[in-house]
């Protein structure tokens, strides 16, 4: 079970990392797209100012904030501001129908997807209006839900099989730790086998023995002596 939780926790962790590197990266790519729809925009809104038009007199410019809604389901809508930041023209619902004119580019992200703005200039470089968008995270939520989902049952699936070799091996080395016991308590059991001592070793062998055997005789009666002395005196 401890090795099961550790498995599970590494698994998952290692999960979990992976996703945050994926959604930033594809906010990251999500972020390049769509300030680059919205300079391409921009682009072509300056080149009909520089020519001395004014932003309601953009005849195409409604036709330009359709087509491209129509390309990205994910565009919730876009719209022209003018100097004042009304609303001039705007493709999608949800709209507002006013808006602060950017300084500059901006980015606003939130829970439910992110708003862009540039502003536009027209010829002599003072501020004529601005471009702004709203995307939705819709699709990147659902990317990033589809994958945790299989990298959840990944995680899963590679921890039951962890430890499933796991304990197939714990169990494997506890039985041959019992075999190895239960040899060495047999061994210990058998009754030992003298091995038979060539002759000149059986010799020796028996007079080392005969000689232990005197001096402890003679060690027993010297203390015999000793103790009946001490009696007498």
């Amino acid at each position: 079970l401890p090795f099961a939780c550790m498995a599970a926790l590494l698994f998952g962790l290692s999960a979990w990392l992976y996703l945050f590197k994926l959604e930033n990266i594809l906010v990251q790519v999500e972020d390049s797209r769509l300030r680059f729809t919205l300079d391409d925009l921009r682009a072509d809104f300056e080149k009909a100012l520089d020519r001395g038009f004014r932003l309601a007199q953009l005849t195409n410019a409604q036709a330009a904030l359709d087509t491209e809604l129509r390309q990205d389901p994910d565009l919730a809508w876009l719209c022209v501001l003018d100097a004042r930041g009304a609303v001039i023209f705007k493709s999608g619902a949800g709209a507002p129908p006013a808006l602060i004119l950017p300084p500059g580019a901006t980015a606003a992200r939130d829970r439910q997807g992110i708003t862009l703005a540039v502003p536009l200039q027209d010829d002599t470089g003072a501020a004529a209006g601005a471009l702004a968008m709203r995307y939705s995270s819709h699709a990147r939520d659902r990317i990033v839900a589809a994958l945790t989902l299989r990298l959840a049952l990944a995680a899963v699936c590679a921890t039951v099989f962890t430890s499933t070799v796991f304990a197939f091996a714990l169990r494997r080395l506890r039985a041959r730790a019992a075999r190895l016991l239960d040899q060495a308590a047999e061994a210990l059991h058998e009754p030992r086998v003298e091995a038979e001592l060539p002759p000149p070793a059986a010799t020796l062998t028996n007079e080392v023995r005969q000689t232990a055997a005197t001096a402890l005789v003679e060690i027993t009666a010297a203390r015999h002596s000793l103790s009946a002395g001490e009696a007498t005196g």
